[in-house]
């Protein structure tokens, strides 16, 4: 029996959904775009805000502000099976896209295995990972960042499908992030001055291994409501990269 959610109203989740056996769930333009009108649709629907997001080729992140108790888990339900439908009947005739690499073989028992298993795109459950004030911080840097680590863009802003660039210059372009969260790190400070403090923060070379180190300590001493990781971060912290404690075109 699986076990229950335990979502609390009002606190900060960071979510991650990957494809089934590693399967790319965004191959183009196209996709990433739907999928992000579907976040925005179901977000709304289920009264869940939305502080931060990347969408990968194979994988989706985003931190969620719970509404209810049940309102994260019914918003993935609603929009991941709204979004394997489109995915499903856009690549009906040349599935072997979804492989990714692999697939442009079109050949080999992963192939076969592939077709043999039949349309099923998203891992079984999704984890999600409850966020503290630091927490939220550092899961955000880590999420805006994975396009750089994967070698697909040499700066986080240029990854048009995170919220990367909106939060470097303080704006949401697609009327899709709640910015108070991320606006409360900074005290006082201007957006224009918040967006640059958070590119400095999120490019700082020293960051990297204080990021590192609270994923640790998070996966040594806490578990998640999936018994994964909780991003949470000693006191020492607070203040790492200048922020204060507390709380375009596709990419080419």
């Amino acid at each position: 029996m699986r076990p229950a959610r335990d979502f609390v109203p009002g606190q900060l989740y960071g979510v991650t959904q990957r494809g089934n056996r590693g399967q790319w769930v965004y191959c183009d333009a196209e996709d990433f775009s739907k999928a992000l009108d579907l976040t925005s649709l179901y977000a709304g629907r289920h009264g869940v805000r939305v502080h931060g997001w990347c969408l990968m080729q194979n994988h989706g992140h985003w931190i969620f502000e719970a509404a209810s108790e049940t309102s994260i888990s019914d918003m993935m339900r609603d929009m991941q099976s709204r979004y394997s439908r489109y995915l499903n009947r856009k690549y009906a005739k040349e599935p072997w896209r979804l492989m990714g690499p692999l697939g442009r073989k079109r050949k080999g028992r992963s192939y076969s295995r592939y077709l043999r298993a039949g349309p099923v795109n998203w891992t079984p459950r999704f984890d999600a990972q409850f966020l503290d004030g630091v927490g939220f911080r550092s899961f955000l840097r880590y999420v805006e960042l994975n396009p750089v680590r994967a070698g697909l863009v040499k700066r986080a802003e240029r990854w048009w499908w995170s919220s990367a660039r909106s939060h470097f210059d303080g704006s949401d372009y697609r009327g899709l992030l709640c910015l108070d969260q991320w606006r409360g790190l900074f005290g006082d400070l201007s957006l224009e001055a918040a967006g640059a403090a958070w590119k400095d923060f999120v490019q700082a070379p020293g960051e990297e291994a204080a990021a590192n180190a609270v994923r640790v300590r998070g996966m040594r001493t806490a578990g998640s409501v999936h018994n994964r990781v909780q991003w949470l971060a000693p006191a020492a912290m607070d203040s790492v990269g200048g922020l204060a404690s507390g709380a375009g075109s596709p990419p080419v």
